[in-house]
C-alpha cells in the first residue's frame, strides 16, 4: 500500500517557490517549525483563487506572512488580503516579509484575536475567500464567526483537517493534550459535513483541506 506521506512529498515535489525569499520561509518554517501551509496545499489554494478570481480574502492566522504573501502574488496585486495574528514575533516577522516583497498594499494585518469581533475584519467584509489557519481547537467557533462574513458566492478554506493523518485513529493518541486536540478537529470536521447551508468537500491535499460553499436553493426548494 502507498503511504500518504510519500504521495503527498511526491505532488508536493511539482510545486515550487516565487522567489528567494519564500524558500527561505519555507526552509526557517521547517527548521524550527513554524506552521505554515504545505506546498502542495498551497498551489491548490492559489489556483483556487486563480478560478474564482478572489478581489477580498480573509486569513486567520498570519504566522510569518508566508500564506499572505503568496496569496497576494498569484492575483498581480488585484487582491486585498486581510489577515489575522496575536502573536506579536510573528506580526513583526510577517511584516518584514510583506514590505521585502513590496506587498503591504495588498496584505494589511490585523493585530488581534481571531475569535473575537475585529473592526478592521468587519469593515472589509464581505469576503470572496476566507482561510481558516489559526488554533485548530477554534475552528469550529472561527468558522461560524466567518459564516457572516462570506459573500454569497465565496468560499471558506480550512487547512490541516485531517491533522498528520491522527484524525483517523484518535484512540491511538495517548498523550492527552494531543488527543483533545485531535478530537476537537474530527468534531470540526463532522460539524462541517452537517452544516445545513454549506456543501463541504474534504480534500487529500497537504494535510487535509475541507473546502465549504454556501448552498444553493432554488425557489420550489424554498418553499418547502
Amino acid at each position: 500500500m502507498i503511504d500518504f506521506k510519500e504521495l503527498s512529498a511526491y505532488a508536493a515535489a511539482f510545486t515550487c517557490s516565487e522567489n528567494e525569499l519564500l524558500h527561505k520561509m519555507e526552509k526557517k518554517a521547517a527548521d524550527i517549525y513554524i506552521p505554515i501551509m504545505q506546498p502542495s496545499a498551497m498551489a491548490f489554494l492559489q489556483q483556487l483563487i486563480r478560478w474564482t478570481n478572489a478581489q477580498r480574502i480573509l486569513e486567520l492566522g498570519t504566522a510569518i506572512g508566508y500564506s499572505s504573501i503568496r496569496m497576494a502574488l498569484v492575483t498581480g496585486g488585484g487582491t486585498k488580503i486581510i489577515t489575522v495574528e496575536r502573536d506579536p514575533a510573528m506580526i513583526e516577522e510577517a511584516t518584514q516579509n510583506i514590505k521585502a516583497l513590496n506587498l503591504q498594499d495588498s496584505i494589511q494585518i490585523v493585530d488581534g484575536d481571531a475569535t473575537e469581533d475585529l473592526p478592521e475584519v468587519h469593515a472589509s467584509a464581505p469576503y470572496d475567500l476566507i482561510l481558516i489557519d489559526a488554533a485548530k481547537a477554534q475552528y469550529e467557533h472561527l468558522f461560524q464567526k466567518c459564516a457572516g462574513l462570506l459573500s454569497d458566492k465565496g468560499i471558506i478554506v480550512t487547512d490541516n483537517v485531517f491533522f498528520h493523518g491522527l484524525v483517523c485513529d484518535i484512540d491511538a493518541v495517548k498523550k492527552r493534550q494531543l488527543n483533545r486536540l485531535v478530537k476537537k478537529v474530527d468534531e470540526y470536521n463532522h460539524f462541517l459535513s452537517e452544516q445545513p447551508d454549506f456543501d463541504t468537500l474534504f480534500l487529500t491535499i497537504g494535510d487535509g483541506m475541507a473546502v465549504s460553499t454556501k448552498k444553493t436553493f432554488t425557489a420550489h426548494e424554498g418553499e418547502r
